[in-house]
């Protein structure tokens, strides 16, 4: 058949926070900017779960089929504000298919079935029923393997009702809490913080009287992949769910392990902005320059807490370091008023790099990135000039190598980076006293680069240590 189109629909951040409470899943990855910016999706997604939901309760309303078995494979995230297409591209008396579509990329991909098949299993409930987690655990991956327990969703039949009327009517409220109660043991209980929702396979079971209880236990896991298998009964349902446990966001080197490779007074007196000091290279740049006797100011947009972790860790070191918040797609010079004079500034500012898209290229994607490497360093070049009376001043715009290597995905990140290039060599020129270095940098492991899934990346250090070195000769020349 034909695909019909059945629905679309964009989640608001209150849409996250509802469905939040009545699941008791509050993984950050959810609800907190700053926590998911780290992860490998870059900014906050929806529950899967929620997405599930909403396309079932979509098909109910529109072409009511009899639900025995659920089949979903989560392909991508669904981002809050960006749109949803439910697409359904087959139907018998027997199955239905279904996909959610965002941006023309399959998200999620979901098979319906009349009959139950051969996915149940005969796990039993944990006794006395747990109280709903308000922290999702953090396992290490070995204390993954073997574990079992139970989750439980209170989420009211009215309030399940107001939200999902005709599948509540179709499957009941009970099934409903029960699918639920797999987000909330994916986000919080196994595998927890740094979880990942990949797919379910659940048949309709008999109701066993315990309301919202999901038993579970993990049946198997993949060390390679970090991926476990999780058999799970109750609540109506019995099946099995698959799940990977993300790796932690990369850490940045210590202070230790910089002021090991940094002579002590190389930049002394000497006091430098970092715009984007929070994380990633600026975090990096800002510890050389502590560790080498400068005073750093380091400016965040969303991570005050941490960039203040940053700072303290350079402290603690015996260092110097201010911190400030710095948002360049804002007017510049009221944001510099209390920074002080500074005599060389890093320019570290980024939108998310790796973005969904439909096409090779794509104007407003173009305009979104050009507004941060184009206009927000033009911007803060200026206001610091002016600032600053005219004084010498050295700054560092990261170009990246993706200009020369053509990567999927990237055109538009590379066309805004190669117009910052142009334009900090006009600045260079034409700016009394400002000296602008620009460097093509080779992929390093940070937040942004691990989203890909990069098995090799450049030491940070290796890389960052000559640059600052260069710039800071610059600065007092």
């Amino acid at each position: 058949m034909t695909e019909a189109t059945l629905g679309r629909r964009s989640f608001t951040h209150g849409d996250q926070q509802t469905f939040a409470r009545l699941s008791s899943d509050f993984n950050p990855l959810h609800l907190d900017a700053a926590f998911a910016r780290r992860t490998q999706m870059g900014s906050p997604v929806v529950h899967g779960i929620h997405t599930l939901l909403w396309t079932l309760e979509t098909l109910q309303q529109s072409a009511r089929f009899d639900i025995a078995r659920i089949k979903v494979r989560f392909h991508q995230p669904l981002f809050p504000h960006e749109t949803g297409e439910i697409r359904m591209s087959g139907r018998t008396a027997q199955a239905v298919s279904l996909k959610v579509v965002a941006a023309g990329t399959v998200v999620a991909a979901i098979r319906l079935f009349s009959e139950p098949g051969k996915t149940a299993v005969a796990r039993p409930l944990a006794e006395p029923l747990p109280q709903p987690p308000t922290e999702p655990v953090d396992l290490s991956f070995e204390e993954m393997q073997g574990r079992a327990g139970a989750v439980a969703v209170k989420a009211t039949d009215a309030e399940i009702r107001a939200l999902f009327p005709a599948l509540a009517a179709s499957l009941g409220p009970e099934r409903i809490r029960g699918l639920m109660a797999t987000s909330q043991l994916v986000g919080m209980a196994c595998p927890g913080l740094n979880s990942l929702f990949s797919g379910l396979d659940v048949a309709c079971a008999p109701e066993r009287g315990t309301s919202g209880a999901l038993a579970y236990a993990v049946a198997a896991v993949d060390a390679r992949f970090r991926s476990l298998q999780i058999e799970v009964a109750g609540s109506g349902l019995s099946g099995q769910i698959d799940a990977f446990a993300r790796l932690p966001p990369p850490a940045q080197s210590g202070m230790a392990a910089v002021s090991a490779r940094v002579r002590a007074d190389a930049f002394a007196g000497q006091r430098v902005l970092v715009v984007g000091g929070s994380r990633g290279l600026g975090e990096v740049t800002a510890k050389i320059i502590a560790a080498g006797g400068g005073h750093p100011v380091i400016t965040y947009r969303d991570g005050l807490s941490e960039a203040e972790a940053v700072a303290a860790s350079i402290r603690a070191a015996g260092g110097a370091c201010d911190v400030v918040r710095y948002d360049a797609l804002e007017p510049a010079a009221p944001q510099l008023a209390g920074i002080g004079a500074v005599g060389a500034c890093y320019y570290f500012a980024t939108a998310k790099i790796f973005q969904r898209k439909s096409a090779l290229y794509e104007a407003g994607m173009l305009h979104a990135f050009s507004r941060y490497y184009v206009d927000g360093f033009h911007a803060l070049c200026a206001a610091l000039h002016q600032s600053q009376g005219g004084a010498r001043l050295a700054l560092f715009y990261p170009s990246t190598v993706a200009i020369d290597e053509a990567t999927s995905g990237l055109a538009e990140y590379a066309m805004a980076k190669a117009a910052g290039e142009v334009l900090a060599s006009y600045l260079g020129v034409f700016l009394p006293n400002v000296t602008v270095l620009s460097r093509r940098l080779p992929r390093v492991m940070t937040d942004q680069t691990s989203t890909v899934g990069v098995a090799t990346a450049h030491d940070a250090l290796d890389v960052l240590i000559p640059i600052v070195e260069e710039l800071q000769r610059l600065a007092r020349s």
